[in-house]
């Protein structure tokens, strides 16, 4: 992890995210309202969401280890669904979750490498 003033925080954050995540991954079907946006879009927005809170806790060189995992998660959640009888497994959910991922590295990876450690210090240094 990078060096952050506050990094438990930071790292709770993340996991509340997670589990939001997956609650809303296997919570009934019926239970869920009707959401106004695709479905895809909303595997997509979900993923990269979790890529950019995880990518700006972490070097570059960790980026892709984060990737994969949060990858690995949303495979893990399509076949919990599976395993339902209100929720189904679908291979385009997979790619919606990948394609997150896949924006949230590059913005990581680039413009937005180190998010939280600049917003820590600006915070910081508006509380001086």
């Amino acid at each position: 992890m990078l060096p952050l003033r506050y990094p438990r925080l930071w790292a709770a954050g993340g996991w509340v995210l997670v589990a939001g995540v997956a609650i809303g991954s296997l919570i009934p079907g019926p239970a869920l309202r009707s959401v106004a946006v695709g479905d895809k879009l909303l595997h997509t927005a979900a993923y990269c969401l979790l890529m950019l809170w995880f990518g700006g806790l972490y070097a570059r060189r960790r980026q892709v280890v984060v990737a994969l995992a949060l990858f690995a998660l949303g495979c893990t959640l399509e076949a919990l669904q599976a395993a339902t009888t209100t929720r189904s497994f679908d291979l385009r959910d997979m790619a919606a979750n990948g394609s997150g991922i896949l924006i949230g590295l590059v913005l990581t990876a680039t413009v937005l490498e180190g998010w939280c450690q600049r917003l820590e210090r600006r915070v910081l240094a508006l509380t001086s």
